[in-house]
This record gives C-alpha cells, sequence and structure tokens, in this order.
C-alpha cells in the first residue's frame, strides 16, 4: 500500500516476499488490455496482483478494510460515481489520502475512491440483507424501532437469536430479512422484484437505489451467481448467449446499449427505469435496438 500524507501506518512493501512470483518473461510482448473500471491501475500505482500483467512505476500490496455504511465509489475523490460499497462489504484499499481510501471493492470488482470516514477495521460478516430495508430494534419485538435501517446487500455480523430474531450490533433485525452468506441461492428474479419502487441510484446496487445493472448485480448475487458489475461486460459474460429466436423465460436477460431488463415471465420485464418496474417486454423498444440475450447459469 502506497501511502499519500497519510497517518495510517504502512503496509507491507510491494516488494514484501508475500508478492507473488511472476515470469521474467511477463512483461514482455503484446500489451494486456486493461479496464480502469475493475482494474487496480494508474500512470503511478497498481495492484500487486496485476503485477504480471502491467508494468507500473510502483506496486501497492492492499490493505482489507470494511465499509461502514453505504457510500459511493469514485473516479476521483471529487469524481463521478462508478459504483457503490456496502456496509459490511470488504474493500481493498492501494493507496490512502488525507480524505480517501483508493482501492477495490472485491464484491463487485469496481475500482475507485471511498471517503476514509466510511472505512472500518475489517471483519467478518455472516448475513446479507435480502429485503428491501430492514428495520433495525431496540430489542426482541416491533415496538422499539430505532432510527436506523439497512438496505438489500448490506452485510452484517449476526447471531440468531429465536426462530424471529437476529442479534447484530446495536440491535435485532428480523431473521425472515437476511439470509447466510453461506447460503446464497434463489430466484434472482424473486429478489428484483422486492425492489420494485426503489429509485434509480447513480452506480447503485442496494435497497437504497440501483443502476440498471446494480439491479442485475444484486439480484444475481443474492441468488449465487455473482456477475460482472457493468452492462457491457454482463452482456458479454453472464451464462450463456440467446439467438434471436430462441424463446425467453424467467429470468433471461435483456440488453442495450447502456440498458438491462430481466425477464418476470414470457411476457413481462423488471428493470431500473426511473424507479425499478415492471413493464411489459414491447414497451423496452424505447432502449433502441437489442445488442444481447443472455440466460444466467
Amino acid at each position: 500500500m502506497q501511502s499519500s500524507g497519510s497517518s495510517w501506518a504502512a503496509t507491507a512493501s510491494a516488494t514484501s516476499n508475500d508478492a507473488p512470483a511472476r515470469s521474467r518473461f511477463a512483461l514482455r510482448g503484446r500489451s494486456v488490455a486493461l479496464d480502469t473500471r475493475i482494474d487496480a491501475v494508474r500512470r503511478d500505482l497498481a495492484d500487486i496482483r496485476l503485477a504480471d500483467r502491467v508494468f507500473a512505476p510502483h506496486y501497492a500490496v492492499p490493505a482489507r478494510r470494511s465499509i461502514g455504511g453505504a457510500t459511493a465509489i469514485l473516479g476521483a475523490p471529487a469524481g463521478h460515481v462508478v459504483s457503490q460499497a456496502l456496509a459490511g462489504e470488504p474493500f481493498d484499499v492501494l493507496e490512502f489520502t488525507s480524505t480517501h481510501g483508493w482501492g477495490r471493492s472485491p464484491i463487485d470488482g469496481s475500482v475507485g475512491f471511498v471517503p476514509r470516514t466510511a472505512l472500518v477495521d475489517a471483519y467478518d460478516a455472516s448475513h446479507v440483507v435480502i429485503a428491501a430495508r430492514s428495520i433495525l430494534y431496540a430489542d426482541r419485538s416491533l415496538d422499539r424501532p430505532l432510527p436506523l435501517s439497512l438496505p438489500m446487500g448490506s452485510r452484517v455480523a449476526a447471531v440468531p437469536a429465536n426462530d424471529e430474531w437476529t442479534e447484530v450490533d446495536g440491535g435485532y433485525l428480523l431473521a425472515t430479512t437476511l439470509l447466510p452468506l453461506s447460503d446464497e441461492t434463489g430466484d434472482a428474479v424473486a429478489f428484483a422484484l422486492r425492489l420494485k419502487g426503489v429509485p434509480v441510484l447513480a452506480g447503485g446496487r442496494s435497497g437504497d437505489g440501483v443502476d440498471a445493472a446494480g439491479l442485475i448485480f444484486l439480484a444475481l448475487s443474492l441468488a449465487g451467481s455473482p456477475p460482472a458489475r457493468f452492462v457491457d461486460l454482463q452482456a458479454e459474460t453472464i451464462g450463456t448467449p440467446l439467438a434471436a429466436g430462441d424463446p425467453l423465460r424467467r429470468g433471461d436477460l435483456i440488453f442495450f446499449n447502456d440498458h438491462v431488463a430481466m425477464l418476470v415471465d414470457t411476457d413481462t420485464v423488471i428493470h431500473a427505469d426511473d424507479v425499478v418496474r415492471c413493464e411489459p417486454v414491447a414497451a423496452l423498444d424505447r432502449f433502441g435496438p437489442i445488442r444481447a440475450r443472455r440466460r444466467p447459469a
């Protein structure tokens, strides 16, 4: 990890013995195409895990932190939103500045800056929120809701209190709103439908708001098959491609140049427009020509 005027203790040098071994010929030949949305590389610095793919003046060993509360991942400290990091998720920091940490989310693969105030010491989460929002309660009853709720996709360290309640740091959550991370399976469409009415949010992938690709990322991740984070990458990598004449079924995905929708049934899709909504497949004509059709595994 490289430090930029930070008071935080420096982590191991990129020349540490923990660095992966590289072939003496690894940096020769044609250059490798990199995508800075998901490859942690800049002109001055790169993730040590990319050392066999790219030459950089400096390499950094990631320092694992956890996200304390939902926050945007930014392309620059005051720049555009790339994605979102959620409470309880890990984040691999490669450089600390006085205000931000630059690094990569191991959950959705996105690279960028998050505020240092959003970073806490790393801890192990055990459950993920599967309700659009899960309200925190002061005790094991509905009588004392606290002014705090967690959006879908948030992660918590939880201990089951009984069949109805789960204890987390600071209170209790209804057990029905959580899923053990070890049990992430189910119907992606059903998870997407829980987000109906949630607003569109630039870079969003939670119950607070989603973008088009974020809805698909969240639904498929909760179903146990996390996809790529961005629409263009999803259109190339999710599941298997379908030909134009292949019949579509529940869960199939229709991709446009900058949009994606998921089939609820043969006639209806769910997607993130101004809000997450269901509408007829025919209404998608406004997004232009279909780029790809894919069936998640």
